[in-house]
């Protein structure tokens, strides 16, 4: 036996034994909080800006305002294609949106505990797209808050998704000095969209 192979069999022997998952009473949880405004506030504290509007093409003209010098927009909402500067099916490698500008994409909830957005990639077709644009602009309805990250799992469960995050605030890093850098490793500003 090969010593890779003797420390592999040492492993699989030394596996803990299983133990079920802790039941947690959510009512514990219950502050009455005011799931909206809570939301608003943690997205501004992560460093992202909150918006409201009445539908997509208003969000869609609202962000041309906002952000009037991006050369480089995407929207996958559907009927944006005006709005679209390029075709995103003319890429074919991922290191060709390096210069994506502003991107729109639509969330499925949000969670008031922390500001956070569950996005899928059902909803954009290049997997890299929330992660590689200057402007990130995501868009719920806002009805579709949940309180805790416990309720986000409970929502999630079940469901099938080739590929799906949490997404809270624009990027950031913060060095052991403490000095806070937007926009390190990911886009440099977000936006949420409320849908009425």
């Amino acid at each position: 036996m090969s010593s890779r192979d003797h420390i592999l069999s040492k492993i699989k022997t030394s596996k803990p034994n299983y133990q079920d998952l802790l039941e947690i009473d959510l009512n514990v949880f219950n502050e009455d909080l005011d799931l909206l405004e809570e939301f608003k506030k943690k997205v501004i504290g992560v460093g992202g800006k909150v918006y409201s509007a009445n539908s997509t093409v208003e969000i869609l003209e609202k962000v041309k305002i906002l952000f009037p010098d991006t050369k480089s927009n995407y929207s996958a909402l559907s009927n944006s294609k005006a709005f679209n500067t390029i075709n995103i099916e003319d890429i074919n490698n991922p290191q060709e949106l390096d210069n994506l500008d502003l991107l729109v994409l639509q969330g499925e909830f949000g969670v008031a505990e922390n500001g956070a957005i569950w996005i899928t990639d059902d909803k954009f077709p290049i997997r890299v797209l929330p992660f590689i644009t200057k402007h990130l602009i995501l868009i719920i309805d806002k009805t579709e808050i949940m309180p805790y990250m416990h309720q986000a799992y409970d929502r999630l469960k079940g469901k099938d998704y080739n590929f799906g995050l949490f997404l809270s605030g624009p990027s950031k890093t913060a060095d052991i000095e403490q000095a806070l850098v937007i926009g390190a490793q990911g886009a440099l500003s977000l936006s949420v969209f409320l849908l009425n």
